[in-house]
Order: structure tokens, then sequence, then C-alpha cells
């Protein structure tokens, strides 16, 4: 999706995000359309909303985790979750998320630890894999999300029938946690009930898709955020990609 996104790319200032309404949250989320562990800053944030009470998560992709392993943990970041959706030319990622449960373990650090794995056709044989290998490493838990292919039809989800084999599979594997997608998207759906996206420019969203395909609500500094988020809330049946929406 991240090819196809015509918005610009930019860091979101550590003084505009101390200046979001964060302490009405119970979470903040640290993940997008973008690599979180490029932003220079997104570690003194980490500590700031941590400092407030408030828990922290955070996914990447794992490339640059042997980079920033300190900073993980001296920010005492609740929990991370690696983006693997192929084994396919992840060697290093692979090394690197080994590594930091390796440092997790050594620093008895209570950090969660998952690996995300979005589900479609191209991936559909390797799924399995993935989550044995996670088993292996000593991660956590596996969290499996469904493809939103809106943006790009092209990219091929699975049928019901797919869906439901490959999950019959993965219950099999004992010994690791795995968490999978709601057997049926509801309106409001689950994401939008409990989030509220917030861009780097600081506009706000219903939620990452819903941003990527032009849908803002208004400016995160402008009137109340969670009013606007509420009023979606209620119109959601009227949106059509909502209505359209899986995930």
């Amino acid at each position: 999706m991240r090819k196809n996104s015509k918005r610009e790319v930019g860091y979101l200032s550590y003084e505009d995000f101390k200046k979001l309404p964060l302490k009405r949250f119970r979470e903040i989320a640290f993940h997008g359309w973008g690599e979180p562990l490029l932003h220079p800053d997104v570690f003194k944030m980490v500590s700031y909303a941590n400092s407030l009470g408030i828990k922290t998560s955070l996914i990447t992709n794992g490339v640059l985790l042997d980079k920033r392993v300190d900073e993980i943990f001296n920010s005492n970041l609740n929990s991370i979750a690696f983006g693997i959706f192929t084994l396919k030319g992840k060697q290093r990622v692979i090394e690197n998320v080994q590594m930091f449960i390796e440092e997790k373990e050594k620093r008895k650090s209570k950090i969660e630890t998952f690996v995300d794995i979005t589900i479609f056709k191209d991936n559909l044989n390797e799924v399995e894999e993935i989550v044995k290998l996670c088993k292996e490493i000593g991660v956590d838990g596996v969290v499996l999300h469904r493809l939103f292919n809106l943006h790009n039809p092209s990219l091929n989800t699975l049928s019901k029938t797919e869906e439901k084999e490959l999950f019959a599979k993965l219950k099999d594997i004992k010994g690791i946690k795995v968490y999978f997608p709601p057997k049926k998207h509801s309106i409001p759906c689950v994401v939008a009930k409990n989030c509220i996206y917030i861009t780097w420019d600081c506009k706000q969203s219903p939620c990452c898709f819903l941003c990527e395909m032009g849908y803002v609500l208004g400016d995160a500094f402008s009137g109340d955020i969670f009013e606007r988020h509420l009023r979606f809330l209620k119109e959601m049946n009227e949106n059509e990609i909502c209505r359209r929406c899986f995930w």
C-alpha cells in the first residue's frame, strides 16, 4: 500500500506530539504507513507517553532493530511487533528479532514481543512456517490480520475457505498465542471503536486505511477530535469504504 500512497512523507515533531490530547488515551501506538525506527525522536515520544502513565506500543519491519536496541529498552516501551509477512529475503530481520529476544531475557525486560502477519494469497503457504519460527525464537505471540486491498484490488485476499483451513492449522500449533482477526467485519469496526489515527502532519482520520484513501476528519489541533470521531462512528454505515472493508 505504501508504494501507492500519494501523501507527502515526513516526521511528526516531538513538540507537536506533546500538544496532542495524550492523557485522554489508554495507549499510544507508533505505526501506520511508515517505519517508526527511522524517526530520530520516536523514543523521546515513547518515554514522554510512559511518563504520563500511558501504555505504548510500536510496529517495525525490524531492519533497524539492532541500531536502536538500547533506546527501545531504555524508553520502557510496553510492546513491540515485528511486521513479517514472508521469510523470503528476511534473514537479517529474523536475526535481529532473535537478538532482541535474547536481549530481552538478559535485561529481564517485561516488554511484550509479537510478530504481525498480513495474510493474503501470496503468502498463504508461508504463514504456518512463520508462526512455527516465532515459537522457536520465543516471541510472545503472533497477530494475524487480513489484507486491506480496496486501494488496489489486484492484490488477492484469501477466500473464506482458505482462511478457515489456515486458521485450523495454526490452532494446532501449541506453545505460542495466535491472535486471529474477527470472524465478521462489523460497523462500527473494532479498529474505529478503539482508535483515532493521527498522521505525521497532525491530520485526524478514523483509521490508517481511510487516511491513505484521502479520508480526513480535520486538523488534530482544531476542535475536539473525540467529538469528530464519535460523529464519524454514528455515520459509519454511510461510508462506502467502510461498508466494503473486511479487515
